[in-house]
């Protein structure tokens, strides 16, 4: 956290922006500001005037002369005379001290502050020192207050919705103040991450200061978030903070933009692995803890969020194998792992576990409300296809799945067995469900399905052919009205994949009574839509695409199982 509001702190110019985040945080600190930056005016050298106690001193005038960034031999002499901090720190030794100090702090010990957003440069340091030793006095002494110190006081005093504008900070308020609400809270939170980036250039120092701002937005969030215990808010916002600043840099991504955006993914991270840690595991290894933990008496809404919960557990995992696959290509393993890849490896054996524990414990995750549910029955599937030693377990699950499906269309009882239908809108789902013309609209609710595809493709990378065979069956005899497909992103996806303003991508519905898709054809279309040419792919960031299809609802890639089809493929001809 430190790191990110220094970054953010040095990204600041001094006018406007950190001479309007520090008297808010002297005041925190409690000290009484007396003068603040006034544009238009000679300050002599002071931009901001203080006087109180720190850390139990006496009680003292603290005088702060603000420069922006790192101090350089520029902004420290040799620049214009507004822009450089020796004249200033002069001007308030000779003017401002003398004549212009409130007459009842006159008698007080005076702290001139060399403040600025980042570090001071080795060049310069030795002048720096030179200067303040020459003019410290029995009444008199400097200080210097850099990023680093700047940070621990924000973190220890601030970290709240003062550190921003004023124009930005109703919104984060609300946002805080709707926690209980989480969508509403994040609905606002959204709209503030509209609002920022509309400040903010094109070019990289912009951009920089775009990301660390969301970030320390996303963390200020956070904090709230776990004071209340409900840290609902905070993912909903993370996930669409993560992708919408991806939305806006993906053109033009260089270094400097890498370090901040692997910064905002830490923290979207960290924010996911609370959640986990603190609502997941403690409860999925007890029968029906979690569903009776969603605390309502709807079938409806335990199994829409038991499905929402088992994407975002998969989606932790897919971010850890991510990092593993970091951590390899850094260092690579040729004489085994090192601790920190023995530790995520760890966490992803555990995730496994937990994905297990979660529909084995929870059985309403074995019957799907939502065609769309297979996004997360995918995302969930490639996390325990990374070790052979969940195919046992996965075999079971899938077989559990398809009859469970197939059972409940052919029973056509949605108000006792509800079936997987195309609707998403809740209300539409609980209205069918207690409809009595349900024989009727059957069929209108399921005229395409990604999700008997995506069993057919599981059961036959798991060799399985019966269970395919049973889906294949099923749908010659029960789903000849309904369109079976899968979905690939095309060359529209890369606009509209990340921010999801219009419908992209493509379908393959060639799938009939006669031809069934097999792992070959699905590899022959992989290929003829390639995914390379997708920013997140190019530059290393393949988790945002799947983030993107848990959170706008779309179908998994199937390039993400190619490597998996490919070793099914080799193993089937030994």
């Amino acid at each position: 956290m430190k790191l990110i509001i220094k970054q953010y702190l040095s990204s600041l110019k001094e006018r406007s922006e950190l001479d309007i985040i520090l008297p808010s945080l002297l005041s925190h600190m409690g000290l009484n500001v007396f003068a603040r930056p006034i544009r238009g005016t000679n300050e002599y050298g002071v931009d901001i005037a203080a006087v109180g106690k720190i850390n139990q001193d006496k009680e003292c005038v603290y005088l702060f002369s603000v420069k922006s960034g790192n101090l350089t031999r520029s902004t420290w002499h040799s620049g214009t005379t507004d822009q450089t901090l020796r004249p200033s720190l002069e001007s308030i030794l000779d003017s401002y001290i003398p004549h212009r100090l409130p007459p009842e702090h006159r008698n007080k010990p005076v702290v001139i502050c060399l403040c600025f957003g980042g570090d001071i440069q080795t060049n310069v340091r030795q002048e720096v020192t030179g200067f303040t030793n020459k003019y410290t006095t029995n009444n008199i002494s400097f200080e210097e207050w850099n990023g680093d110190k700047l940070s621990d006081l924000i973190i220890e005093h601030l970290l709240n919705e003062d550190l921003l504008p004023k124009n930005w900070q109703s919104l984060l308020r609300k946002s805080i103040a709707l926690l209980d609400e989480p969508y509403s809270s994040h609905q606002n939170f959204r709209q503030l991450v509209l609002e920022i980036s509309r400040t903010i250039g094109e070019n990289d120092k912009s951009q920089v200061t775009l990301i660390n701002t969301i970030n320390i937005c996303l963390w200020i969030l956070y904090s709230w978030c776990r004071d209340e215990d409900n840290i609902e808010s905070a993912y909903l916002s993370a996930e669409s903070a993560i992708l919408y600043v991806w939305d806006v840099l993906k053109k033009n991504f260089t270094l400097k933009q890498k370090t901040s955006f692997d910064e905002l993914i830490s923290t979207y991270q960290k924010i996911t692995e609370e959640y986990v840690q603190k609502c997941i595991l403690p409860f999925c290894k007890n029968l029906h803890a979690i569903s009776r933990g969603i605390n309502t008496q709807c079938s409806i809404d335990i199994n829409l969020k038991l499905f929402d919960i088992l994407g975002r557990v998969a989606m932790h995992g897919e971010w850890l194998l991510y990092r593993l696959q970091k951590s390899h290509i850094a260092f690579p393993p040729s004489e085994g792992e090192n601790q920190e890849q023995l530790e995520i490896r760890s966490q992803i054996e555990r995730i496994s576990k937990t994905i297990q524990e979660l529909v084995s414990n929870n059985p309403l995750l074995l019957s799907p409300f939502k065609d769309d549910q297979a996004i997360d029955i995918s995302l969930a599937a490639h996390v325990l296809l990374q070790n052979s030693n969940n195919e046992i377990f996965l075999q079971g699950w899938i077989k559990n799945l398809a009859d469970r499906i197939m059972f409940s269309y052919k029973a056509n009882i949605p108000s006792i067995y509800m079936h997987a239908t195309t609707l998403t809108n809740y209300d539409e789902i609980l209205e069918y469900k207690n409809d009595d013309n349900h024989k009727l609209l059957r069929e209108k609710y399921t005229q395409g399905s990604i999700l008997y595809p995506t069993l057919m493709m599981l059961a036959e990378i798991l060799i399985k052919p019966k269970f395919k065979e049973d889906i294949v069956e099923f749908c010659n005899e029960n789903l000849k009205h309904c369109t079976l497909q899968f979905w690939f992103p095309n060359h529209t996806s890369e606009n509209y994949y990340y921010n999801n303003n219009e419908i992209h991508g493509s379908s393959f519905s060639e799938i009939t009574e006669t031809q069934y898709f097999s792992l070959q054809s699905i590899l022959m279309e992989c290929k003829s839509s390639s995914i390379d040419k997708l920013s997140a792919i190019k530059h290393g960031y393949a988790p945002l695409l799947l983030l993107a299809s848990r959170h706008y609802r779309y179908p998994v890639p199937l390039h993400f199982f190619t490597t998996i089809i490919e070793d099914t493929l080799d193993n089937n001809k030994l």
